[in-house]
């Protein structure tokens, strides 16, 4: 009886083992994986001046998971620079599609997207998304300060260096374009409130325009808004749709909506 007893706890040691060999198989090729799509590359183009117009040259594209169902087939579109456009189609009509392949997440099966009748795979990845700011319809925001979130949108950019001064200044102007800076001051610590977990301390219209500030802090010439108003109500989306107004003026901006 004590060998079986010494036995069976040796068995259960040895599941628990066979479970840690296999985790650990699967997060050592998570680290080992090469990306297709690596915004770690030092190599590709960055334009000396960009305009901000973009064109969907004959682009199909289907993911991964389901090859065998296009989500675009031959789209031939052009988006003027300094413009605002909007994309309003049904769930599953392919407008988050359209943003994810703007940001390239994702590269296009067939055809090209441009920027400037540049191909954006031939750009510099992280320099084409320093060029582009971006609101979804559910923004994440991180474990820290309203200050710290916002200033986030300076990763990556000319602005990232500057001194703290100057880059309170640039947080401070965001939010105000943003229709924020009124909400923020009434904060109990202002711009140094912590916002929670994923911005739980904050209601949705906050959260939103909030996104919108650090989507707009470095002044980007391509602003990508995602269904950014889907999830407020209708007082909130008000004030949110004002504020996309105000922040997306003198850029390009692409809006996606559903329809009522």
């Amino acid at each position: 009886m004590l060998i079986y007893v010494t036995f069976s706890h040796i068995l259960t040691t040895f599941i628990a083992l066979v479970h840690a060999l296999e985790a650990a198989r699967y997060l050592y090729s998570v680290i080992d994986r090469v990306p297709l799509i690596d915004s770690e590359k030092k190599d590709g183009r960055r334009l000396d001046n960009v305009v901000g117009q973009i064109t969907f040259d004959d682009v199909s594209f289907s993911y991964s998971s389901r090859k065998d169902t296009p989500v675009l087939k031959k789209l031939s579109l052009s988006f003027p620079a300094a413009k605002t456009c909007a994309l309003v189609g049904l769930s599953g009509s392919g407008k988050s599609t359209i943003v994810s392949l703007i940001e390239r997440f994702y590269d296009v099966d067939n055809g090209a997207i441009l920027l400037d009748a540049v191909d954006i795979r031939e750009l510099n990845l992280k320099w084409l998304r320093s060029q582009i700011g971006l609101v979804s319809q559910d923004p994440i925001l991180f474990s820290t300060t309203v200050y710290e979130n916002v200033a986030l949108g300076l990763l990556g950019t000319t602005y990232e260096g500057l001194p703290a001064k100057e880059i309170l200044a640039l947080v401070r102007e965001a939010c105000i374009k943003a229709h924020a800076h009124d909400f923020i001051l009434g904060l109990p610590n202002g711009y140094d409130t912590q916002v929670g977990d994923g911005g739980m301390l904050l209601s949705g219209g906050q959260k939103q325009r909030i996104a919108i500030a650090r989507a707009v802090v470095a002044d980007p010439k391509i602003l990508l808004l995602d269904e950014a108003t889907s999830a407020l109500d209708t007082q909130s989306e008000g004030i949110v749709q004002a504020a996309l107004t105000q922040a997306s003026q003198g850029s390009f901006s692409l809006l996606s909506y559903q329809p009522y």
